[in-house]
């Protein structure tokens, strides 16, 4: 019998905690992909409380890709955080990061690359394209980059690259040395790469670079989403960096196959770019960052890894992860690593469920609830802070 790709099998167990989130009265999610930040109406500015129709008119197609404006901004705002010449020709933007991932998996069906090479791990929505387009993935490494074992063995072939930078279930960046020997590669191979960047830009450092900029641009694709990196996810919108030479060709392929986006999301996307060509999203990143204090010095973890970047964390809770929903090593590709979760950052009600259920077991002299009715708590708290029509990840 033919071997599952372990790729595919990481995307099965996507997709039965995609199931059992959705059940009414389900446990916390503490991975959860959705959360909220102090900072959502004043990114918003006048799209916070002015209807579309407002602000533009809403008689009209949308068409996000017609609008030269918007694609300039997005130019300068790569120049400016990663002293990259982005030209807006070079621009393509989309509704979302999904969108956009969509096409770049019919693209590469269409010219006939039935076989994409990949650093884990990779979103599950690309592997679930893979999977239903009969794209087969091959692994380039052991590990993950950010780890010392991480033993990349690139293909002498011409072929397609894909990783994911940062690492986002653990806020870890793609080393530099590594995206050095990518590029190297490129040159030598004249292989494409496609850089899903959907977390880039929320470096806790303070530094706005994003090192994948560094790849040849003729020969790179990047993902970058605004919704993400503003943390505003009723908004649709992301961009793809692109070769010039390819611009055109998707452009039409992405429009032939989601058509154009909503007022409102091309009003966001303006609203995003203007941002960060301003005072840019550091209130976020330093917000998601005391969240971090906040968890780390309650007591309620035993382990974690060092985070680097966004808003996941990969820890060791102290009670057993299973009194809650959780996203573990085996939905990312990783080996080892027991009782790690991922934890949403700014999901508050995950993250007080992770010091609630903490409290109970090391109080000294307070009644210790039993495991049922930590487990019954969790599933309460969940059923008040979400329900079952709430949006997942797309």
């Amino acid at each position: 019998m033919p071997v599952t790709p372990s790729l595919f099998r990481m995307l099965e167990w996507h997709e039965q905690i995609e199931a059992e989130r959705q059940q009414p009265g389900a446990r916390v999610f503490v991975s959860d992909y959705n959360g909220g930040h102090p900072f959502v109406e004043k990114y918003l500015g006048e799209l916070a409380d002015a209807a579309p129709g407002r602000l533009a008119d809403i008689a009209r197609y949308s068409a996000l890709d017609e609008d030269a404006v918007l694609r300039a901004k997005i130019a300068e705002m790569h120049r400016r955080y990663d002293g990259a010449d982005y030209a807006p020709r070079q621009v393509l933007p989309g509704g979302g990061s999904s969108a956009l991932l969509g096409t770049f998996a019919t693209w590469l069906l269409l010219t006939g690359r039935r076989r994409v090479h990949y650093i884990a791990p990779v979103y599950y929505k690309l592997a679930y394209l893979f999977r239903r387009m009969g794209v087969e993935p091959v692994r380039v490494a052991h590990g993950h980059a950010h780890q010392p074992e991480f033993d990349l063995r690139l293909p002498a072939e011409r072929t397609v690259l894909v990783l994911t930078d940062p690492v986002w279930y653990a806020g870890r960046r793609v080393p530099a040395e590594v995206l050095r020997r990518i590029a190297e590669w490129q040159e030598a191979t004249g292989s494409l790469v496609f850089v899903d960047g959907t977390f880039q830009y929320m470096r806790w450092d303070g530094e706005r670079r994003e090192e994948s900029a560094r790849l040849p641009a003729d020969r790179t694709l990047r993902l970058v989403c605004p919704t993400k990196y503003l943390s505003v996810h009723g908004y649709r919108c992301a961009h793809l960096l692109v070769p010039a030479a390819l611009r055109e060709e998707l452009a039409e392929l992405h429009l032939n196959l989601h058509g154009d986006v909503a007022v409102s999301d091309r009003l966001f996307a303006r609203r995003a770019a203007d941002l960060m060509l301003g005072e840019g999203n550091g209130a976020l990143v330093e917000h998601i960052r005391d969240s971090h204090r906040v968890l780390t010095a309650s007591g309620a973890l035993t382990a974690r890894m060092p985070v680097e970047s966004g808003f996941f964390l990969f820890a060791r809770p102290r009670v057993p992860h299973r009194w809650f929903l959780a996203l573990d090593a085996k939905y990312f590709e990783l080996d080892g690593f027991p009782g790690y979760i991922r934890v949403n950052l700014l999901n508050r009600p995950g993250v007080e469920a992770l010091m609630t259920a903490a409290g109970q077991r090391s109080e000294p002299g307070r009644p210790r609830q039993t495991a049922a009715e930590i487990r019954a708590s969790s599933r309460a708290a969940g059923s008040r802070t979400s329900s079952p029509e709430a949006s997942g990840p797309v």
